[in-house]
């Protein structure tokens, strides 16, 4: 009997030495990672990804540990490992909808995009309300030129992120595009209202000044234009706006303004042919 019990008591504490490594393993692995985690905020990738590397080796069930050494690799462009971590994270959560976000933002980015759209699926099967999910969807259809599912995804993700700028202009694109150019007014205010920074901001005066001419808002679309120029810091935006002043000064026999704005888009390559067609037109 006495045998027994120091055989049970040597057991218990084997269990409990064993237990205590593991814990420790753990909180080692939680070390690495924050530390890794430190790293890529600096952008120093190749210092995060030895640090993830040393989480996974402590506790190989850490789930955001690939994550973030995805995030990582992808900043190192390395696509192919960047793949292979988000995977291993779905493989240890399937639940973990970030690493599908990030995995179908990887596939649409290389235009793999019916890859993308299983992914983005897969995670709203987890969460129908996931509004990056949603958005990857939309971006995809959007690049698809499949407007009208990309309205219908868009649409989800600013319903359950009220603030989510891109995706409003997004959702205006699409509409603009099927020639819904009262939605897309809408939905191109409603991003200016959210988009916080003022250099974003030019795109989107633009979009809406294109959606305004449509509709014939001729003043409101020489605001938004004028903002666009005022915003942006591209040059191929100032010049598109400053096209669609021309246009829009043309139409209203206003020679002398039109000349004006179809010579400042015409400084831009991008809209230089189109600009000096109509100032030959105009001159005639």
């Amino acid at each position: 009997m006495k045998k027994i019990l120091i055989g049970c008591l040597l057991l218990s504490i084997s269990l409990a030495t064993l237990a205590l490594a593991q814990e420790d393993s753990k909180v080692e692995a939680q070390k690495a990672y924050n530390e890794g985690l430190a790293f890529l905020k600096k952008k120093q990738t190749s210092e995060a990804i030895s640090k993830f590397k040393e989480a996974v080796a402590k506790d190989p069930d850490l789930t955001v540990a690939y994550y973030a050494m995805g995030v990582a690799y992808k900043g190192n462009k390395d696509e192919k490992n960047a793949e292979a971590m988000f995977k291993k994270a779905i493989e240890k959560d399937e639940t973990y909808s970030a690493a599908y976000n990030a995995l179908g933002l990887l596939y649409s980015g290389n235009q793999n995009y019916d890859a993308a759209i299983n992914t983005f699926k897969a995670a709203l099967g987890i969460d129908p309300k996931d509004e990056k999910a949603n958005f990857g969807l939309g971006y995809v259809y959007l690049q698809k030129k499949d407007y009208r599912n990309a309205i219908q995804y868009f649409q989800t993700a600013v319903e359950v992120k009220e603030d989510y700028s891109k995706a409003w202009e997004n959702l205006g694109i699409c509409h603009h595009e099927v020639r819904q150019y009262n939605e897309a007014v809408d939905a191109f205010s409603m991003a200016l209202t959210y988009e916080k920074k003022r250099t974003e901001k030019g795109d989107i005066y633009l979009r809406l000044g294109n959606s305004l001419a449509k509709l014939d808002r001729n003043e409101d679309a020489i605001s938004a234009y004028n903002d666009a120029i005022a915003s942006a810091t591209k040059s191929y935006i100032k010049a598109a706006a400053n096209f669609g002043l021309g246009e829009i000064y043309k139409k209203n026999g206003n020679k002398q303004l039109a000349v004006k704005h179809f010579d400042a888009a015409s400084r831009d390559r991008s809209w230089k042919q189109s600009a000096l067609y109509e100032l030959d037109l105009l001159n005639k």
